[in-house]
């Protein structure tokens, strides 16, 4: 009987201080080391090729994340971060905020453009997944506005949701998972840290086809569908080495995945670009893009100059409106002289004419 007191006693304690459960692993950006960064400190980065690599990549990452939570600068309703307005100011003012953060380089300026483009898209994703419920009102849906968004952008962005040209894209997006074959398991670690590991904990050269025996095993063992260490080849040039496009030419990635597409490369990452690399595949995109450069030079020097034109006008109109109205002012003045003089006349004429 006694146990059977200690025990109820026990289980009723538990009932009065319950254990609280267990903390929810949120999304966002995890940015608890600025807490440990002193005044006047900054956050020491290392670079290769435009990007960020080494121990405080991540970090710098996860910053970008936080700056593509402001909706002021980067509104979540619009299609595509390319349509926002005043996107370069925004840009310029994130990369300061960076700068005062990190030792930051502007080497790394078209990888922070990308990064944050990627976050925005992500958070995008994420709020949908979260607050958003097809199967609820409007009003329950506007209700469940998440904290970091602007009331109207939201709303818009609901009304985009169910809209059929979403549902359509929706739809697509869904059909064209079913058909991956290949899932990724690198994590937001770029290629380039996954290749720069590869070398420090194998002493040996991070090809292509070791970045994508790491980055598509899963935590199982598993590669799917293809093994590329089994497959030989006398090419072994590392990622981080690369100088010519030619180099790739036959080695195992490509002996399995095939050749690679003019203006294309696979299995590298975003950091390495076609346009870095000699041969002839990389000149013909070098080509290209030196006319599209000199195309979008051609078009901003246009629209500035309708900028002008514009502004031209605008002040030639106020030149001409500020002389009519003065035109106008002065002709009333002369009607006003001239409506005396006629009330003058006409008083002269009611006054007695003398006799001879």
């Amino acid at each position: 009987m006694m146990c059977l007191l200690i025990v109820c006693g026990s289980c009723r304690n538990m009932d009065d201080n319950p254990q609280p459960p267990a903390a929810k692993k949120v999304r966002g950006a995890k940015l608890n080391f600025l807490t440990k960064v002193k005044k006047g400190e900054k956050v020491s980065l290392e670079f290769f090729q435009g990007v960020p690599v080494g121990p405080n990549a991540n970090k710098i990452s996860a910053y970008c994340g936080k700056l593509a939570l402001n909706g002021e600068n980067f509104p979540f309703d619009i299609r595509d971060l390319s349509e926002m307005p005043h996107k370069e100011e925004n840009l310029e003012e994130a990369i300061e905020e960076l700068k005062n953060i990190f030792h930051y380089s502007d080497e790394i300026n078209f990888w922070v453009e990308e990064k944050i483009h990627e976050k925005w898209k992500a958070n995008k994703r994420n709020m949908r997944v979260e607050h958003f419920n097809d199967k609820k009102t409007d009003a329950q849906n506007r209700a469940n506005c998440p904290n970091e968004v602007i009331d109207t952008q939201w709303a818009n962005m609901l009304r985009y949701w169910r809209s059929p040209e979403f549902k359509k894209k929706s739809e697509n997006g869904k059909a064209s998972r079913k058909h991956l074959v290949v899932p990724h398991h690198g994590g937001t670690k770029s290629f380039v840290n996954h290749a720069i590991e590869i070398e420090k904990t194998t002493q040996k050269k991070a090809n292509r086809a070791a970045v994508y025996q790491k980055t598509y095993t899963s935590k199982e063992g598993k590669t799917q569908p293809y093994n590329l260490e089994e497959n030989g080849s006398d090419i072994d040039v590392s990622i981080l080495e690369l100088t010519s496009y030619d180099q790739l030419k036959g080695d195992k990635y490509s002996k399995i995945m095939g050749a690679e597409k003019p203006g294309r490369i696979r299995g590298v990452g975003s950091a390495i670009k076609v346009t870095k690399l000699s041969g002839a595949s990389s000149s013909n995109v070098v080509q290209n893009n030196e006319k599209n450069a000199a195309l979008r030079d051609e078009i901003k020097k246009l629209n500035e100059d309708q900028v002008h034109m514009q502004n031209d006008m605008e002040e030639e109109l106020l030149e001409m409106k500020k002389t009519v109205d003065e035109m106008k002012k002065a002709n009333d003045e002369s009607q006003k002289i001239f409506d005396a003089l006629l009330l003058l006349f006409a008083g002269r004429r009611d006054l007695p004419h003398p006799e001879p």
